[in-house]
């Protein structure tokens, strides 16, 4: 089976968030499975982390896309990224090989319509035959309905298209016109029933497209499944979801549980394990947090700590986030973020609390992207808060499990199926690892903290039992890989 990931991130050497975490992992995992052929194609940013790519090579130099009336260039190479065939190109239009960010600017939309159009034209090249097609989010979904409606058209074996929602919320949207630079019918895709938007009458959806065109939807959990068909979080698509609900099918991302790994962490002083005797596994938590109180300068104190990693932005609630530090004063707790806002209001808001807690010896504001630190936070941590409005699957509530950290989450999404209540005695008590609240409200958030912070000093040693068990959980690609090969047989 071949199989082709097009996609706009892949750790280690291209990551923004759990998009790169997917394709890295999947598909390092499905390459060293029998009878498998898999590669990657992403865009050859300037930010790329070279010094992870093996046998650097160029193997099209100078190949032709026609775009905006005229022929344009791409250089086109051939990496192995942890044993993974990657294919990367090089434009020649300042689109990425010579920007500093992955995304952020005003014609992102242009940037991965040309990417997508120079795959394709570099596929329609290559001849040999490809099984399926693994589109991700809005940056590449532009591939089904081109690949259907063009590039497949003359071809004896046609893939099959799958598509993978990691966020419903960025869609890509664009006029016909934007599909007319590279050379087709724009204004063929505008109909209700291909790429027009619901909400705007002479724009194209191009996420909506992937929807429409692919053979299987896969949200990145059972849960985001569920919700992206629902008015609430269907981000007005959702009578699309709901037109194509028999396609869809939800799959938990996993996590590179050797790189998330206590055990062999470079970046902790103190090594433990799910292994660990209950002592030593205490030792080295309360030794991590002693140590990480002293980088951030903190009160040495053996307060229950709690982290919030990510970045800032609505979707993942910094209202409640910033009530949630205020809270944890209150109640006798240390708090430790560490993450990045694009959005000046947040920023703002988050310096200003900074400002406001300069001398208190119990906060510790990082306002950064630091892959480093934040292993020494989950190290250190002993919970974690997500109180995120939604959230398709989350990483840090399953990187803490595996770190012993105990999760404080709001319902949604990949959080509802991965944490439940330790007080819900509708679920068994095995099953139980963390505390959750339904409502997104800071009462609802301060319920459940309470609840959290009384439980770990009424009984610390059961706190640790707890922890150290979930441990054991096993979020491993390993496993969530079988899902992926089962439905990529299933659809052909």
């Amino acid at each position: 089976m071949r199989i082709v990931h097009i996609a706009a991130e892949m750790a280690p050497i291209a990551k923004v968030g759990g998009l790169g975490d997917v394709v890295g992992g999947l598909s390092s995992v499905l390459s060293k499975q029998k009878g498998i052929d898999i590669s990657v194609i992403l865009p050859k940013y300037k930010s790329l982390k070279t010094q992870y790519l093996k046998d650097l090579k160029i193997i099209k130099k100078n190949f032709k896309i026609f775009e905006r009336s005229r022929w344009q260039v791409v250089n086109i190479y051939l990496a192995k990224v942890n044993g993974v065939q990657v294919y990367l190109i090089e434009d020649k239009k300042n689109y990425f090989s010579k920007k500093p960010k992955i995304y952020g600017y005003k014609y992102d939309v242009h940037r991965f319509l040309f990417f997508c159009k120079a795959v394709l034209e570099f596929l329609k090249a290559d001849f040999r035959k490809i099984d399926i097609i693994h589109i991700h989010d809005w940056h590449t979904a532009v591939i089904a309905p081109l690949y259907k409606d063009i590039y497949s058209k003359n071809l004896k074996h046609k893939a099959k298209i799958v598509l993978s929602i990691h966020n419903l919320q960025y869609q890509g949207l664009c006029k016909p016109k934007d599909i007319k630079n590279l050379g087709f019918n724009g204004k063929y895709y505008l109909t209700k029933e291909k790429l027009k938007d619901p909400n705007r009458p002479k724009t194209l959806n191009l996420l909506k497209g992937g929807l429409v065109y692919s053979d299987i939807i896969i949200p990145v959990s059972e849960n985001y499944a569920k919700e992206i068909m629902t008015k609430e979080l269907g981000c007005n698509l959702e009578k699309i979801t709901q037109k194509y609900k028999k396609k869809i099918k939800g799959v938990l991302n996993g996590i590179d549980q050797n790189f998330w790994r206590p055990e062999k962490d470079k970046d902790i002083k103190y090594k433990y394990s799910s292994k660990s005797s209950l002592k030593k596994f205490i030792d080295a938590k309360n030794n991590n947090k002693k140590e990480l109180q002293k980088i951030l300068n903190l009160d040495e104190d053996d307060k229950p700590l709690i982290c919030s990693i990510g970045r800032l932005v609505s979707q993942k609630g910094p209202d409640l986030i910033k009530a949630a530090i205020l809270e944890s004063i209150k109640v006798g707790a240390q708090f430790v973020l560490l993450g990045s806002a694009l959005d000046k209001k947040i920023t703002n808001s988050f310096k200003k609390l900074q400002k406001d807690l300069k001398k208190n010896k119990n906060v510790s504001l990082n306002f950064e992207h630091n892959e480093k630190l934040s292993h020494k936070f989950f190290s250190a941590a002993d919970f974690i808060i997500i109180p995120s409005l939604f959230e398709p699957c989350g990483l840090t509530q399953i990187i803490g499990f595996k770190y012993g950290v105990m999760p404080i989450v709001r319902e949604t999404g990949g959080l509802a199926d991965t944490v439940f209540d330790l007080d819900d005695k509708t679920i068994s008590k095995e099953k139980r690892n963390g505390f959750t609240f339904t409502k997104f409200l800071i009462s609802s958030q301060t319920s459940t903290l309470k609840r959290a912070i009384n439980f770990f000093k009424k009984d610390q040693n059961e706190f640790y039992e707890i922890v150290h068990k979930n441990m054991k959980l096993d979020f491993s690609w390993e496993k969530t890989a079988k899902k992926y090969l089962t439905i990529y047989k299933k659809v052909l």
